[in-house]
């Protein structure tokens, strides 16, 4: 069995609700935050849509694997140091997130050499290529399937720590349907459907069960050899893999799962029993409610160990037709800290696609819009002990503010007149460097 050498991740917990009842027509909300080493730099970066050349191939953090011949836009929060992303969104209305997990095959992640992580895929090197290449949730699924099942997965998952390793579980969503990825070992997997008017939520912790739509050829006869199943009943993921065949603990009854599942439930009941249906906005809003929920420790603050240090929400608009039964133009919002935590002050800012900086380099990956300078200053403040001062939190949310009037139009705003996610940024430092306190 795998020991990690770090403590697994406290805090990461990512959210779905799939078309979510709007005044503007359902959308999907996506949410989660990022549970890294506090000390580990963050960037929000857009990589361009981009043809490649014929047998080209692109370098991961670790491996190369072969180039699809276009990728798509993308915008990533993610470690600086490594290639992959921890979630993000692309131009297909495509959204994801991945999370540590451990299984009862974790050792398979090792050399049998030495012991240590074997370099493959990083489970965020596997979403990066996903939302590069996925043009649907289903799609990006499939994604991380074939580079599974063709690379496999690991490697050590933190700069500092190279002995730290751990498989992975992803949570995809468009604004039609949602799925929950979940890994065992190299390349082993399990794959659940969230459908139209469901929520999900997923917190460092297997949690398929029974309700898969497909798993790995070769899991079910493995977990049989090894005494954790066998072919009397369905194939029960979770109880395989993650306690082999025991039917102790794996009940969802405490913890960040639990408390995020009541989060997700207290707002379909606040919105079922509503009057009339809720704005886009007022979704978003919930979401960053919950993500911003330190009691429960889905927003986890540590100024040396874990925390929470990047978070993204989504709204995914479905696309209807128009008064003339023309295709909708509904933009999908895409909001970022690019700080410590979303609970220290700083605002979710808004990216919408097409970037407006895409004109500018059309063909290069672009620079990290100055979020790694920003993420350094929240770093500062936090180290300092900084009391963040009334006058700056009200001009600080002003940015929020203004991300957040962008759901209130009919969803076909003109983007050129909106302020950019980098502008958003600039407006941040601005204030930090020049308002005390």
């Amino acid at each position: 069995m795998l020991t990690l050498a770090a403590p697994p991740p406290r805090s990461c917990d990512t959210f779905v609700y799939v078309q979510a009842p709007s005044l503007e027509g359902a959308g999907t909300l996506f949410g989660k935050n990022s549970d890294r080493p506090s000390a580990e730099r963050h960037e929000v970066i857009r990589i361009p849509r981009k043809r490649h050349r014929e047998n080209e191939v692109v370098q991961c953090t670790y491996i190369s694997v072969p180039q699809a011949s276009e990728t798509l836009e993308c915008v990533l929060s993610r470690p600086s140091w490594l290639w992959g992303c921890e979630m993000g969104a692309n131009e297909a209305g495509v959204t994801g997130g991945n999370e540590a997990i451990q299984t009862l095959l974790a050792d398979e992640l090792l050399s049998p050499n030495d012991g240590t992580p074997a370099k493959k895929l990083l489970g965020m090197d596997i979403l990066r290529l996903a939302l590069e290449r996925g043009t649907s949730a289903k799609h990006a699924v499939e994604v991380c399937i074939h580079f599974l099942e063709e690379y496999g997965q690991g490697g050590p998952c933190c700069e500092e720590d190279t002995d730290w390793t751990y498989e992975n579980s992803f949570l995809f969503a468009d604004a039609n349907e949602a799925y929950v990825l979940e890994t065992a070992g190299q390349s082993h997997w399990a794959w659940e459907r969230i459908g139209p008017g469901e929520h999900r939520n997923i917190s460092n912790g297997i949690s398929i069960r029974s309700k898969w739509g497909a798993v790995s050829n070769s899991i079910i006869s493995l977990c049989q050899e090894n005494g954790w199943s066998n072919a009397a009943s369905k194939f029960d993921w979770k109880r395989a893999v993650g306690a082999g065949g025991s039917v102790e603990g794996l009940e969802c009854r405490g913890g960040r799962e639990a408390s995020g599942l009541r989060h997700m439930q207290d707002i379909k009941a606040q919105s079922d029993n509503m009057p009339s249906k809720q704005t886009p906005r007022w979704w978003v809003e919930r979401m960053a409610d919950v993500l911003r929920d330190e009691k429960s420790g889905i927003c986890f603050r540590d100024r040396h160990g874990f925390c929470s240090t990047g978070s993204q929400i989504s709204w995914l608009p479905s696309i209807l037709p128009d008064r003339d039964n023309r295709p909708g133009r509904k933009v999908a919002s895409h909001y970022f800290t690019g700080a410590s935590d979303p609970l220290c002050g700083t605002p979710y800012k808004l990216f919408v696609f097409p970037d407006p900086m895409q004109t500018n380099n059309k063909d290069e990956e672009l620079d990290d819009h100055d979020t790694k300078t920003l993420w350094d200053l929240w770093r500062k403040r936090a180290l300092s002990r900084v009391t963040m001062k009334a006058s700056l939190r009200d001009a600080l949310s002003k940015i929020e503010e203004e991300g957040l009037s962008f759901l209130e139009g009919d969803g076909n705003v003109d983007t050129r007149k909106q302020s950019t996610f980098a502008g958003m940024v600039q407006t941040e430092l601005e204030l930090l460097e020049n308002i005390s306190g």
